[in-house]
């Protein structure tokens, strides 16, 4: 199976889909008829052997096939052709652009933002299965940007309204956003609450923290990292933990707990932890009871003991981006991520993998693979699209949390080694896959398709297998910083 998918990837370099003219031409990106700028992209597709020419201007022909180059128009009709030979054979495509005057440009409507509607009369909600919090209004193709999951059965107040979500008020002065489909109307009213009693335990591969409370609190948690800390601000409590008891001296991550009245009803957690490294957390109630589970690190840290969690980006029906001469996201990433697996279990990792195949699960399907398998770090792997087709943006490296920051360095640091640019660090990345606290993780945007220098070395086999062995020492390279 393996071997059918590093085939699979490598025939869509070299195999255009037949046609009747030869040598074989695509245009796969052209202006529209009518232009208001002085420069246009123009890219397309050939065999990889032949010699092309825009506008009688010869063109560097990647081993994909993949050619072109940004055009100057003039204002008024524009003629653009395209040819490419081979064997004596030659093919033209020829198309004109016209260029009108920036003053002729239709007008775009304005997008007004619609604001929040506040309500009259606030009413309560209580949280279902699946429900997070936003921070504000905002949306995007990742949707708003989350504070956090949190459990079912929590009372709301709603006070407002836009679009599917709902503004509540989680503190007086704190407000968040959650979809509506995540919520049902309750006649219950929340009022602020008295905390109860802490108890600190070592339960064998954890620590475990418990807070007891009158009913179930909305959350959010966060993470520093200089000193490791987790955070857990609870909305709508005020102190009356007369005592936090911890059952067990011999602590396994845990460095010690204490909290803070930020405001009249808001109250802060804090777990501070012994040394420079987390292995992942878990906040949730058990009943009434807020829980808080913080993993020991592993016993050891060398790969051979570890489980590693790997996730190919897209699959089945979702190819994610393709590219001019027609790679797949989805056969690349899978391609990279079986060369890593290959190359970790050859050093004794166990791999878990979300998918080993062309299936396409969810996320929240992903998300449970991982957690099942209690992975002790995870990587996913995609690779990005956009921006000009003749520039080379390079790789990125991205995380939620930030904890998750030190794994994502040191697989930036290593990616580099191959040669490429540095599109970027991406923190808190509001990516579902990047939202697990449980373990460490990062995403891994290998290069741009949609550049024809890196789909170029995308479509080669050797610059995947070479990513791989990047991220394989990336990897060792955290677990040796975490074992100092």
């Amino acid at each position: 199976m393996k071997l059918f998918h590093v085939f699979a990837v490598v025939a869509l370099v070299t195999a255009i889909p037949s046609k009747a003219e030869s040598p074989r031409l695509k245009i796969y990106t052209r202006p529209a008829d009518t232009v208001y700028t002085a420069e246009v992209n123009v890219v397309a597709v050939t065999e990889p052997e032949a010699k092309a020419y825009i506008n009688g201007e010869d063109m560097h022909v990647f081993p994909t096939g993949s050619f072109g180059m940004p055009v100057q128009v003039k204002p008024g009709v524009n003629t653009i052709t395209v040819r490419v030979g081979k064997d004596g054979e030659t093919t033209q495509k020829t198309f004109t652009v016209f260029r009108a005057d920036e003053s002729s440009r239709p007008k775009k409507n304005i997008e007004v933002d619609e604001s929040t509607t506040m309500f009259v009369n606030p009413f309560s909600v209580e949280t279902l299965s699946g429900a997070y919090l936003q921070y504000g209004n905002g949306d995007d193709r990742l949707g708003g940007s989350k504070m956090g999951f949190i459990d079912e059965n929590i009372i709301l107040k709603v006070i407002g309204r836009k679009g599917s979500l709902y503004c509540v008020r989680l503190a007086a002065d704190r407000l968040a956003y959650i979809p509506k489909v995540y919520t049902r109307p309750v006649a219950d009213n929340p009022e602020v609450v008295n905390t109860g009693s802490w108890q600190i335990n070592n339960i064998g591969d954890a620590d475990r923290v418990t807070i007891s409370l009158p009913r179930r609190l909305a959350y959010q948690y966060f993470t520093d990292i200089d000193p490791q800390t987790i955070y857990i601000d609870l909305f709508g409590a005020t102190d009356n933990s007369n005592w936090m008891t911890q059952r067990t001296l011999d602590l396994g991550i845990i460095d010690y707990v204490d909290f803070r009245q930020i405001s009249d009803d808001v109250y802060r957690v804090i777990i501070r932890l012994k040394g420079k490294y987390q292995w992942g957390f878990h906040v949730g109630y058990e009943g009434k009871v807020l829980t808080v589970d913080v993993r020991h690190a592993p016993r050891s840290l060398k790969l051979k003991d570890l489980t590693i969690g790997l996730d190919a980006g897209h699959g089945g029906k979702y190819p994610g981006a393709i590219s001019p001469s027609g790679l797949k996201e989805k056969d690349l990433n899978l391609d990279i991520v079986l060369r890593l697996k290959d190359l970790l279990e050859k050093r004794g990792a166990k791999v878990v993998l979300t998918r080993d195949s062309d299936i396409g699960p969810s996320m929240a399907e992903r998300k449970k693979v991982w957690r099942d398998a209690k992975v002790d770090l995870a990587v996913s792997v995609h690779n990005n699209s956009g921006g000009s087709p003749f520039s080379a943006p390079g790789t990125a490296v991205l995380y939620k949390h930030l904890f998750d920051r030190m794994l994502a360095e040191c697989v930036a640091r290593r990616l580099l080694q191959t040669g490429v640019n540095f599109f970027g660090l991406v923190g808190n990345f509001n990516f579902s896959l990047n939202g697990p606290t449980e373990f460490p993780n990062v995403l891994v945007e290998g290069l741009f398709m949609s550049s024809l220098e890196e789909e170029s070395r995308l479509a080669d086999p050797s610059y995947r297998q070479l990513m791989a062995e990047k991220i394989v020492a990336a990897i060792t390279d955290y677990l040796n910083q975490a074992s100092k």
